[in-house]
């Protein structure tokens, strides 16, 4: 027999019932008639819709974010004769030293602490590691990022300057190769403790004041 609506008394069939609620009382339903039906038609489609819209939103300003804030804006544009190729992402890692007449740099400081999305440092591993994140990165651009002018004649830091015509020694070797800073390429490793243990290139700038 078929049964009889609770909302209008009118007669419906057993197959039909659910599909009667919904389209004639689906805004007077009770609790429990609403928990039998389920969530109507066009409510999951409306909550679909805003759940991937604001995902979308979410996706967009961090991609945004990240592509301003660490790749940076392109507005201040590297110096260095070759750029880094920011659409191919690479993570490899390695090693660098520093010193100018005596004096090593420490990276493990805040002004050279994640200043560009390329190339960097990081505070978590004391930064004993480069980190390369772009393709195509030169000595030339890393030191760059760090406010550190080198090629195979002059060298730069703060307020002090070194260039090879006015006598000073600049030295610039990979895994104690000689090499151009502004056209030698960074290669590394993945894992960041092979790069502490000596994998990866060891990069090693020396500079020395003239008599």
């Amino acid at each position: 027999m078929a049964p009889h609506c609770t909302y209008c008394g009118e007669t419906v069939p057993d197959d039909e019932y659910e599909k009667h609620l919904e389209q004639t009382h689906g805004g007077e339903l009770t609790a429990i008639d609403q928990r039998r039906l389920g969530p109507t038609s066009g409510e999951p489609k409306t909550r679909n819709l805003a759940l991937y819209a604001g995902v979308g939103v979410v996706v967009t300003v961090f991609v945004l974010g990240y592509g301003i804030l660490f790749l940076g804006s392109g507005d201040d544009a590297s110096p260095a004769a070759v750029q880094p190729d920011v659409a191919n992402q690479i993570h490899e890692h390695g090693t660098i030293t520093v010193e100018h007449d005596g004096t090593a740099v420490d990276f493990n400081q805040p002004q050279f602490i994640e200043r560009d999305g390329c190339f960097h440092f990081h505070a978590y591993d004391d930064a004993q590691v480069w980190h390369a994140h772009c393709e195509d990165v030169t000595i030339e651009y890393a030191l760059e990022t760090l406010g550190i002018g080198v090629t195979a004649e002059r060298f730069s830091i703060d307020d002090q300057e070194y260039a090879e015509e006015d006598g000073d020694d600049v030295s610039v070797t990979v895994d104690g190769e000689d090499v151009d800073p502004q056209e030698y390429v960074l290669e590394g490793t993945e894992p960041v403790e092979d790069a502490a243990n000596g994998a990866g290139d060891n990069v090693e700038i020396v500079v020395e004041s003239g008599a």
